[in-house]
C-alpha cells in the first residue's frame, strides 16, 4: 500500500537520512580541515644558557675586546640585524631561508690581539632545532665556498658536524681562516683575521675550544620541532572533543533511527491473533489506508 502513512513513513526516513548525512559530513570536515597552531607552540622558545654564556673566552689574556663592529655582530641581534651582517646577494632569499630554518636569536663577540694584530670573532645563532642549525650549516657552507676569496678547505677533527675555509685577498692583504660547526641546535662560527699570513692553526684550536666549551644545546631536544609528539590523525585538543562529540551525535541519531523503524514495524505488525482453518497461522492486522 502507498497512501499517507507510505508517503509519511518515506519522508521522516529520508529526514533521518539526511540528518545522518550532514552529521557524517561535520565529522568529515573536522577530521579532515587543518588545526590551527595554538599560540604557545608559534611563540619562540628562549635559549637556556643564553646565548652569551655559550661562547669561549680567547686564548689569551693579551686579546682586547672590541667595542665597535667592524663587519660582525656584537652582542645580541635578531634576523635582520643577522642578514644585514652576512651581506648575502638577495637578502631577501637569506632572511627567507633563515626564518624557514628556525631562527631564534645570535650573539656575538670580537677581540684584537695586542701582540699579534690577529682579530678573533666568535658568533652562536639559535635555531628553533637541530634540524635547522644543520640546514643552515650547509646553506652557509655553499655560500662560503662560492665566495671569490675562497681558497681552500681546513680539517678540524673533534668538531661534529663542520666546515672550515682559508680565505686570502692579496690585494688588501687580508687573511681568514672561519671554522663553523652546529651543536644541538646551535650554529657557531670561529674566524680569525689577520692582515699577513701568520694565522697558523689558530683557528682549528679556537673551533675545537669553542666547540667543547659550548652546552650540548641551547634548546631542550624535547622542544624541537622536528620531535614533537603530534596527536593522531593530526587532532589536538578542542578538534578531538569536537570530533567525539559529532561521532556521539551520529551514533545516537542512528540508534534513534533503528529503534524508531523497529517500533513502526511492532505497530503494523500489530498483535497475533490465532487464525481459523486448517493452517494454524496467523493474520497481521494492516494500518488503514
Amino acid at each position: 500500500m502507498d497512501g499517507r502513512g507510505g508517503r509519511s513513513r518515506r519522508s521522516r526516513r529520508r529526514r533521518s537520512e539526511r540528518a545522518l548525512t550532514a552529521a557524517a559530513a561535520a565529522l568529515w570536515l573536522t577530521l579532515a580541515a587543518p588545526a590551527a597552531a595554538p599560540a604557545a607552540a608559534l611563540a619562540a622558545p628562549t635559549p637556556s644558557p643564553s646565548l652569551d654564556r655559550l661562547l669561549a673566552s680567547p686564548p689569551s689574556p693579551d686579546y682586547v675586546a672590541d667595542t665597535e663592529s667592524a663587519g660582525t655582530p656584537i652582542g645580541a641581534f635578531d634576523l635582520p640585524t643577522y642578514v644585514q651582517t652576512l651581506g648575502p646577494a638577495d637578502p631577501n632569499a637569506a632572511e627567507r631561508a633563515l626564518h624557514d630554518d628556525g631562527f631564534v636569536a645570535g650573539y656575538g663577540r670580537s677581540w684584537t690581539s695586542q701582540a699579534t694584530s690577529i682579530g678573533l670573532v666568535e658568533v652562536v645563532v639559535a635555531f628553533a632545532g637541530g634540524r635547522g642549525a644543520e640546514s643552515w650549516l650547509k646553506s652557509a657552507e655553499a655560500d662560503a665556498k662560492s665566495s671569490r676569496f675562497f681558497k681552500g678547505s681546513i680539517e678540524v677533527p673533534g668538531v661534529g658536524q663542520y666546515y672550515a675555509v682559508h680565505y686570502a685577498d692579496l690585494s688588501a692583504p687580508s687573511f681568514a681562516d672561519v671554522v663553523s660547526f652546529i651543536k644541538g641546535n646551535d650554529y657557531f662560527v670561529v674566524g680569525v683575521i689577520s692582515d699577513s699570513q701568520n694565522l697558523g692553526d689558530s683557528a682549528a684550536a679556537q673551533g675545537r675550544h669553542q666547540y667543547d666549551f659550548a652546552a650540548a644545546e641551547s634548546i631542550a631536544e624535547a622542544r624541537w620541532p622536528e620531535n614533537a609528539k603530534q596527536p593522531p590523525f593530526g587532532l589536538s585538543g578542542g578538534r578531538l572533543a569536537v570530533a567525539v562529540l559529532i561521532l556521539g551525535l551520529v551514533t545516537a541519531a542512528a540508534v534513534g533511527l533503528g529503534t524508531a523503524l523497529f517500533l513502526f514495524r511492532q505497530r503494523r505488525s500489530g498483535p497475533s491473533s490465532p487464525a481459523g482453518g486448517s493452517s494454524g497461522g496467523s493474520t497481521p492486522s494492516t494500518p488503514p489506508t
